[in-house]
């Protein structure tokens, strides 16, 4: 049976080329909370933030912040509340204020970026401890964020579906900059791979009645000031999602690496399935799971399309995530589908689910699929993803939940190497 939708042919049961299959990692599922609010466990963490030695988990339950402690078999602690009037979407790690520890960042739907200060700087326990909140700016969308050096300075700046914050002086400063990006979906990164110290911001690009994927180039790069520079935005693909689907292409899901191992960065995307006609269940939106190759000059070179896998969509901003998931040395594509994904209760192939396409060749042109968690399975599917080390474990897990767009169980899932 083919599915012709938006412009995409679509095989049931369709899975990519593959040269050679491996003996796919096993992974054990851990809910790590299964009492949780409708709504909640939207933006989460994954990373160090104590003296201990170990990764831990965090996540918003409705209108507070916790974190699940590793080394008391995932305690939890309300360490924030900045209430729900955010919205909050997601949240990303960085040491902001530069005291050697990490922060948490969190961005959401009513206008708001927020940055908690990991009390350990101050000497105080970031458990028990209420984390300090300070507002970067409650007047700008921010849907999803990101951190980066955007001006060579050694300190976070924050990258939002808005703009840039530049921090000042200190993290009590930062100045807006519109680069003229558009849509949702962010990822930062020296496209360049130069290492000269400044990120450039991959997103869309609204020119004329077209949705264009960019990196929008960093004017650090030539010598320009990232404050007060142009932010020339360099076109990947003129015309996403085809002649029949580009107007729905104003949300996607961004990440990028080396997955041909030729020394570039390229970049990984798929749709989050949320443009202007998504209320259509019975459509696929984009070009499926899809990545660009880089060219020699990103700058004025032809970046290359590869499909991964066409049935894939409805993928939140930040549930791409690259890794070493197999111990091969090649980067590896998680993705997370969210509760909106099309077919989402038929008997199809294609419905909600949580996987990792792994890499075979080292190039991105063999992949092999597998599926952690498949709708109606408990918690299947996922919602802003993120990926690290637990314990003393080699080889990553994988941290998510739900959207609880439907009132699903949304409980926080662990998908930890065995």
């Amino acid at each position: 049976m083919l599915l012709f939708v938006c412009g995409a042919k679509i095989a049931e049961g369709q899975s990519p080329s593959i040269k050679k299959k491996i003996k796919m990692p096993a992974f054990q599922r851990v809910v790590i909370d299964s009492t949780v609010k409708d709504g909640a466990h939207k933006p989460k963490v994954l990373s160090k933030f104590s003296k201990d030695p170990y990764n831990d988990i965090g996540s918003m339950d409705k209108d507070v912040f916790k974190l699940y402690r590793y080394s008391e078999g995932w305690k939890p602690y309300i360490i924030f509340t900045p209430g729900d009037a955010g919205g909050f979407e997601d949240a990303q790690v960085a040491d902001i204020n530069h005291d050697g520890w990490n922060d948490i960042v969190i961005g959401g739907w009513s206008n708001m970026v927020i940055w908690a200060e990991n009390p350990l700087g101050h000497g105080q326990d970031p458990y028990t401890t209420k984390w300090k909140l300070y507002v970067v700016d409650n007047g700008r969308f921010s849907h999803e964020v990101c951190t980066a050096d955007l001006n060579n300075d050694g300190k976070p700046d924050i990258i939002t579906t808005t703009g840039i914050y530049i921090q000042g002086a200190d993290p009590s400063k930062w100045t807006f900059v519109d680069i003229g990006r558009s849509g949702q979906g962010t990822f930062a990164a020296n496209v360049l791979n130069n290492k000269d110290g400044y990120s450039d911001v991959i997103a869309l690009y609204r020119d004329g009645q077209k949705n264009q994927i960019a990196w929008f180039e960093n004017p650090g790069h030539k010598g320009g000031d990232p404050l007060t520079g142009k932010w020339v935005p360099r076109i990947i693909d003129a015309n996403p999602g085809g002649d029949l689907c580009n107007f729905e292409m104003t949300t996607m899901a961004f990440t990028a690496g080396d997955i041909n191992n030729d020394g570039r960065i390229d970049l990984v995307c798929a749709s989050q399935g949320e443009g202007p006609g998504h209320g259509d269940d019975n459509r696929q939106i984009g070009d499926g799971l899809v990545w660009y190759e880089a060219p020699a000059d990103p700058r004025s070179g032809n970046w290359i399309k590869h499909t991964i896998d066409t049935s894939i969509s409805w993928v939140h901003a930040s549930s791409i995530k690259l890794a070493d998931f197999d111990g091969d040395g090649h980067l590896d594509v998680n993705y997370a589908q969210q509760d909106q994904s099309r077919f989402r209760k038929d008997g199809s192939a294609t419905k909600q689910r949580l996987g990792i396409f792994y890499n075979l060749d080292g190039k991105g042109l063999a992949w092999q699929q597998q599926i952690l968690t498949l709708y109606p399975d408990y918690a299947a599917g996922g919602f802003n993803s993120k990926v690290g080390l637990i314990g003393k474990d080699k080889l990553p897990s994988i941290f998510t939940s739900l959207h609880s767009a439907f009132h699903d169980p949304n409980p926080l899932m662990l998908w930890r190497h065995k």
